[in-house]
């Protein structure tokens, strides 16, 4: 829905610019022309300052997302890999049943949200420390092995916590509000800046109105994460499954 919001911004913006071309009169501005002006390019001033600001936030929150997810299926496999030196073939195979399934339904539920979705992930995710109570270590050099694969776990449950803590949060409405409502407000203020010539006027316009609603569609694509141009990746599960699996 919302990237059907660009073509008929910039097409309705068009319009509006080329129906009231002869009848809207911004004579009146002429003699304010200077200090119009000045009021405009302060106007764009804030307006990439504000845009910038909300899209390094929502670039660093889907980034974030991204980032934890890979950290916490890399402490996976290092659980996986450490199991397979302790030469214990129940204990490899149930470690890679429980990672397996765990990355399985994320896999499956990573673009879902709601109540019932996390209590279903998180279920298969503690479903892997289950394996710590079946490591019997028989020497020192395992104990110390045993340290690291609960370090390892501490990493992945750790990253999940941040993963999950970013997708809950989101960019406050007020800055969406400021965006939308500076987008309106230049698209508005270059609408009154009246050239002569109807056609370099509308292709002002169609640039304007273009770009501003470009902004925001990054803005609002970025903001949801699941969703849009910008997905967060599963290649991290996709690469645990594969490394599980090989021989």
């Amino acid at each position: 829905m919302r990237y059907a919001l660009l073509p008929l911004f910039v097409v309705s913006t068009i319009l509006i610019s080329i129906l009231t071309f002869d009848y809207f009169n911004t004579l009146i501005l002429n003699s304010d022309i200077s200090g119009f002006g000045v009021f405009l390019n302060f106007l764009g001033v804030v307006y990439a300052v504000i845009s910038a600001f909300v899209i390094f936030e929502a670039g660093g929150r889907f980034n974030g997302i991204n980032e934890e997810l890979s950290k916490e299926f890399i402490a996976l496999r290092n659980v996986f890999s450490m199991v397979k030196l302790l030469k214990d073939r129940n204990l490899l195979q149930l470690s890679k049943e429980k990672i397996k399934d765990y990355s399985l339904i994320l896999k499956k539920k990573l673009y879902v949200n709601g109540p019932k979705t996390k209590r279903e992930v998180s279920e298969k995710f503690r479903a892997i420390f289950l394996i710590l109570g079946k490591i019997k270590p028989k020497n020192e050099l395992e104990k110390v092995l045993v340290g690291h694969i609960v370090d390892a776990l501490r990493s992945s449950a750790n990253s999940r916590s941040r993963r999950l803590g970013l997708i809950e949060s989101e960019i406050p409405k007020l800055e969406l509000f400021l965006v939308i409502f500076l987008s309106i407000s230049l698209v508005f203020g270059f609408f009154l800046t009246r050239l002569s010539n109807i056609y370099i006027f509308t292709i002002l316009m169609a640039i304007v109105s273009m770009a501003v609603s470009s902004i925001m569609l990054i803005i609002f694509d970025l903001n949801m994460p699941f969703k849009g141009f910008w997905n967060v990746s599963s290649e991290p599960i996709d690469r645990t499954l594969e490394f599980i699996e090989e021989k």
